[in-house]
């Protein structure tokens, strides 16, 4: 009898053994492989700043997207005569410019945004990708969520901006401008039917490239690209606003005096 209970004991044993061998083979994987998915979206996250091409005679990157003139409508060549840039071939004191930014202290709008020598900083949370820039405070708010884009919006500064993955590159659509920006410092301009859509991509650990296209039917006759890079750099950002400094027409003439 003693004998009898033994081998039934020992044979339950092996039949709890098999079924939870059987149980561990057939079980549906959770967290691990949800965690190995989500892990793939590329991280952009850190503070960047433009990286300068190799010095030359003419330094147009400091103020222009290109070195060769976009394709202008016969509206944008106007808008373009009448920007009084204090940058670039035709340059204009400071007391004459018109810039936007240098003027009135108005955003900078994308892209002339990371024209200005100032970080910015690239934030990741799940629906939405954030970018906030050292010049003036400034954020730009990047919808990742599947959702289009509102129609009800104003004419914003720096647009409304959504955005999807492409493999490693995050694309960005934005639209929805208003119209008194500049797309860079020598005033090209744009209308509030801009549209301007961005591939960045990580092609290093610390170097990131931007790969722009404008369109614009009443300011281009056909759209145009351009490209920017930036370096990783191990900063933190600063509160900076337009109205908290000297300005422009201060700073021109203490360094007119000195003789510089």
């Amino acid at each position: 009898m003693r004998n009898r209970l033994q081998r039934i004991f020992l044979g339950l044993l092996i039949l709890l053994g098999c079924l939870a061998s059987v149980f561990a083979q057939t079980k549906e994987p959770d967290t691990p492989a949800k965690t190995a998915s989500s892990s793939k979206t590329p991280d952009l996250s850190g503070v960047w700043m433009r990286d300068a091409p190799p010095a030359t005679a003419a330094q147009y990157w400091i103020y222009e997207l290109n070195q060769e003139e976009p394709p202008m409508t016969a509206w944008g060549q106007a808008q373009f005569k009448a920007a009084k840039s204090s940058f670039g071939s035709h340059e204009y004191p400071l007391e004459e410019t018109n810039d936007p930014v240098l003027r009135s202290c108005y955003p900078p709008g994308v892209p002339r945004v990371y024209m200005h020598p100032f970080p910015f900083q690239f934030i990741q949370t799940p629906g939405e990708v954030v970018m906030l820039f050292e010049v003036d405070s400034l954020r730009r708010e990047i919808y990742t969520d599947g959702k289009p884009r509102d129609p009800g919006l104003v004419p914003l500064w720096m647009g409304n901006s959504i955005g999807h993955w492409e493999g490693d590159t995050l694309v960005v659509d934005t639209a929805n401008f208003n119209d008194k920006t500049w797309i860079d410092r020598v005033g090209h301009p744009h209308s509030d039917q801009l549209h301007v859509i961005e591939r960045f991509r990580r092609t290093a650990p610390d170097h990131l490239v931007d790969d722009i296209t404008i369109e614009d039917p009443k300011a281009y006759t056909k759209p145009w690209t351009a490209r920017l890079e930036f370096k990783l750099r191990p900063w933190k950002l600063t509160e900076q606003f337009c109205e908290d400094g000297e300005s422009f027409l201060g700073l021109e003439k203490k360094e007119a005096s000195q003789g510089k």
